[in-house]
Formats: C-alpha cells, structure tokens, sequence
C-alpha cells in the first residue's frame, strides 16, 4: 500500500470513527531518532515504518499501539524490545496487541523484512504470515474492529 493512499485511509477512518484517535500519540521521529534506534538494534526497518513514525509518532493508533522513538511514551521502542530477544527470535516486534501477541517483521541479515508477521506469546513463535506491508497491516490491525 503507498502512504497515500494509506493517509487517505486513515483520515477516512478518522472522519467516521474520531474516537478512535481521541487518544495522544506519541512525538513524532525524526533521521537521528531512527538511526539511533536502528544502530541499537544492528537493523534496518523498513521505509513504511519509518515514514509512519516521522508522520504519525507511534503510540495508540486506533484499536493498537505502535511502537515509537519517543524516549518519554510507555511504548518507547527502547524500554519495550529487548535487543537479545530481537536476536534470539529474528523478529523485531513493532505493534503491541496488548495480549501478548506481537506484530512486527522478520529480520534477515539484519534488515527487516518488508511484510508484516505476527509472534505467538502462547507458541513462542511467529506463527501468521501476512502478505501485507506495515500500512496494510495498520489497517488489517488497527483500522479494523
């Protein structure tokens, strides 16, 4: 999904469902917080969570949380994904379903894959494969009730 059409969705859903983004989101990212947090790691993320952070911030989005680079938000990436767990599973969660469950991408040669997957708390393991971006699984997971 392009970010435009993906902006147009949200405002979309916005206009129908305000609600939903009644909640603060977190300060938006910026280069130097992205290349901090990605150093950190030894990863690359990929473009579309990138320009969903320097866009929108992180924080609750509509029916989820998206991970942030926002050092003073409950869900700062830092404080939230531990680099060993991030090594040990090849996976670098990046929306918290506040059930335990994860969505975020595999990482492969230290570079995120572009398609979201989900982390099973209960398997310990990915367990769904969606052929989805970040911005359609935005909309999957968090635009949809």
């Amino acid at each position: 999904m392009e970010f435009v059409e993906f902006i147009n969705k949200v405002e979309s859903v916005k206009k129908s469902t305000p609600i939903l983004f009644e909640l603060d989101s977190d300060s938006i990212a910026s280069d130097l917080d992205l290349d901090k947090i990605e150093m950190y790691y030894g990863i690359k993320f990929p473009e579309s969570y990138k320009m969903f952070l320097k866009e929108y911030g992180g924080g609750y989005f509509a029916y989820t949380v998206v991970y942030s680079c926002d050092s003073n938000s409950n869900f700062y990436i830092l404080e939230r994904v531990s680099k060993d767990w991030v090594e040990k599973n090849n996976f670098f969660p990046v929306i918290d379903f506040e059930t335990g469950d994860l969505a975020g991408f595999k990482v492969r040669d230290q570079v995120c894959e572009n398609r979201m997957s989900v982390f099973d708390h209960d398997v310990g393991d990915i367990v769904v494969c969606k052929e989805c971006d970040f911005f359609e699984g935005l909309v999957e997971y968090g635009l949809k009730s």
